[in-house]
């Protein structure tokens, strides 16, 4: 199993989204008042005068990562169908494109704190978007072995 190269492109993509439920911050939001820090455990507000630090609102995206990463090493672990697994590693790509797409929209538009007035990228987000090739990665070596097995099929 580990000798698949996918297998490797799996595990880079569940560290990756792992090491987002270390607290990182994905979107920082500037206001008047002070500074707002989104992670995967929801908002954060900074007073930048006396330095203090609350949480404002709470996020669902802690469970959706958890539940995300062991999506993707249930799809790693089907190996043994490898149309199963195909299907699998699509789902994982096209899923986490969309929730890629989807954290951007909804902080973009400023929903998550209504009185920003400016929007900084940080080091989650990054994180986050160097797995979306991993993802496409990982989808194209489980339809290369699908190939190579559908093609010993037709030599038998």
């Amino acid at each position: 199993m580990i000798q698949r190269i996918q297998t490797v492109y799996f595990i880079i993509v569940m560290l990756l989204l792992s090491a987002l439920l270390s607290g990182v911050e994905i979107f920082g939001f500037t206001a008047n008042k002070g500074y707002f820090a989104y992670s995967v455990y929801g908002v954060q507000f900074a007073k930048t005068a006396q330095g203090k630090v609350e949480n404002i609102q709470g996020s669902v995206l802690f469970y959706f990562v958890i539940l995300f990463v062991l999506f993707i090493y249930y799809a790693m672990m089907s190996y043994k169908n490898l149309k199963k697994q195909f299907r699998l590693a699509r789902l994982v790509f096209w899923f986490y494109a969309a929730g890629l797409i989807a954290i951007l929209v909804v902080a973009s538009l400023g929903v998550l704190v209504p009185s920003a007035v400016g929007i900084q990228l940080g080091i989650g987000y990054y994180l986050a978007v160097v797995g979306l090739p991993f993802t496409y990665f990982a989808l194209k070596g489980v339809k290369k072995d699908k190939e190579i097995l559908e093609s010993l099929d037709r030599l038998r």
